[in-house]
């Protein structure tokens, strides 16, 4: 490995206990919450979370689950 590249699972574990955005394939959906956990296969243990739909705030989905083949796209919220 060359010095200064950071890995994407290793960014993904870094945001643990931050409040991320998932995008799931082949949905307009977002879900929005609290990263909780994450293992090797990058499954992700969220809580706090919401649905969100064009920008616009959807169902309280509290704690989910999502399986790592499922995810398009995995970014924090600033």
């Amino acid at each position: 490995m060359v010095n200064g590249i950071v890995l994407p699972i290793k960014k993904v574990f870094s945001l643990v206990d931050s409040k991320i955005i998932v995008e799931i394939k082949d949905d307009p959906r977002k879900l929005q919450g609290r990263l909780v956990a994450v293992d090797e296969y990058l499954n992700l243990h969220m809580d706090e979370t919401i649905e969100m739909e064009d920008n616009q705030r959807g169902r309280t989905l509290g704690t989910v689950v999502i399986r790592g083949n499922n995810i398009l796209s995995i970014s924090p919220i600033l």
